[in-house]
């Protein structure tokens, strides 16, 4: 790894050491950026290897062991276990310890032993909960960690963290600085506001508290929609398959364009199981709305939310998410999950067969699809490819694509033209 080196978006890795090692703070036991520079070539070396015919993966933090209170642990806290003789930082000492420090749960500990370079003193526990940002859970993620955090996520893919804010990206050979949330996009939230909108009108008379306004209402049900969504994403990514989601258009107008343009093998029936999703995410919000206090703001509701241990909110979660997993499961037939807008079930192991050739789409730079640049699809799969071409004949239709090695993509039509996002989960 080259620390001069200018990369093609402007990022080096010494300024990424350099950022890593402001985050540190001040105290007398720092390392220093040499030190951190070091640390860098290890987990990308320790990213290299296989343990048992397995990628390595882990998560380590760079953080002093009396950072860590002795009596915590999760789900809000970090357990923390110290090792009575640290371990010097190698690759190999990564690799050994990757399957005891689970990637989802827990993070492989290091700190500078004085001028002796980085010992690893232990093993914190987090619990799962941070994955919830990214994995559409409803609890919060406990307390934030203010410490850097270097992800060991595939051969040569290095995340830099602040806590659980993601700050910088190493993969391959080039340096990338934070990627987009593609859900926190305009674009989604447009091609679905008619929707939330008239779920919420549909209650508003006697079935919603008036504690929440209107809109505050349906911008919580899209907010609860996304984290549904990303529930099913990222089942589909940890279970290494790979596949696609399609939303169409809602009620007939979708059934026409699945019709023409998707064979699905395994169609739904269009009776009152398909009315699952908004059954639910209306239960929730009138329930959240219970719980809210009169004149409340939509961050309230939404702090409610993540927050409540409201009993009742917890089952219809459970039966929420459920739902996600079943979604994620049909993804495992090959070919793609087709819903409308409603997220009511259309079919699965759909196969797209439009007869339309689409070479060169666009890769958006930004959440607003502004910054565009041009991508020769040849280096895409069928999966893409075929998304590709179903976006440039239905301007309404959406997809999302995860591929086999985790990476996630959605792609849209925008003004007569095919674009892509690229989505950095964990």
């Amino acid at each position: 790894m080259n620390a001069t080196a200018l990369k093609p978006n402007g990022l080096t890795l010494q300024e990424v050491v350099d950022l890593l090692h402001g985050l540190l703070g001040e105290r007398p036991d720092l390392p220093t950026p040499e030190q951190v520079l070091a640390v860098c070539d290890v987990l990308y070396s320790a990213s290299l290897l296989k343990e048992e015919g397995r990628a390595v993966r882990a998560r380590v933090i760079i953080a002093p062991p009396d950072a860590f209170v002795e009596m915590d642990g999760p789900p809000d806290g970090t357990h923390a276990i110290r090792f009575s003789s640290p371990h010097a930082l190698t690759s190999n000492e990564i690799k050994r310890l990757s399957p005891a420090a689970g990637f989802f749960h827990s993070l492989v500990a290091i700190w500078p032993d004085r001028d002796r370079g980085f010992k690893i003193w232990g093993i914190l526990n987090t619990g799962p909960r941070w994955l919830n940002l990214v994995a559409g859970g409803r609890k919060p993620t406990g307390k934030e960690i203010p410490y850097p955090i270097i992800h060991v996520r595939d051969p040569g893919w290095l995340l830099f963290y602040h806590g659980y804010k993601l700050v910088a990206e190493w993969r391959g050979r080039e340096f990338h600085g934070p990627r987009m949330d593609v859900f926190q996009s305009q674009l989604l939230s447009e091609r679905f506001a008619a929707h939330r909108l008239r779920l919420v009108e549909d209650l508003m008379e006697g079935c919603l508290p008036p504690n929440l306004k209107e809109d505050a209402y349906a911008d919580l049900s899209h907010l609860i929609s996304l984290q549904f969504v990303k529930r099913i994403i990222n089942l589909v990514r940890t279970s290494g398959h790979g596949g696609s989601l399609i939303f169409l258009p809602e009620d007939q107008e979708g059934k026409d364009v699945a019709a023409g343009w998707i064979d699905c093998k395994y169609t739904a029936a269009p009776d009152l199981a398909g009315l699952r999703f908004g059954s639910l995410l209306q239960s929730i919000i009138r329930r959240v709305g219970q719980l809210c206090v009169e004149n409340s703001s939509l961050e309230d509701a939404w702090e409610v939310f993540r927050n409540s241990s409201d009993t009742e909110l917890d089952r219809l979660e459970e039966a929420f998410f459920e739902l996600a997993r079943l979604f994620s499961d049909l993804m495992q037939v090959d070919g793609a999950l087709v819903l409308d807008k409603r997220v009511r079930l259309i079919g699965f192991g759909g196969e797209i067969r439009v007869d339309r050739n689409v070479f060169v789409v666009g890769q958006a730079h930004d959440l607003e699809g502004k910054t565009l640049t041009s991508w020769n699809v040849q280096s895409d799969g069928t999966r893409h490819r075929s998304v590709y071409r179903l976006c440039s004949v239905e301007p309404e239709a959406i997809g999302f694509v995860i591929s086999q090695d985790s990476h996630v993509r959605m792609i849209a039509n925008v003004d007569d033209s095919v674009v892509f996002w690229s989505h950095t989960m964990i």
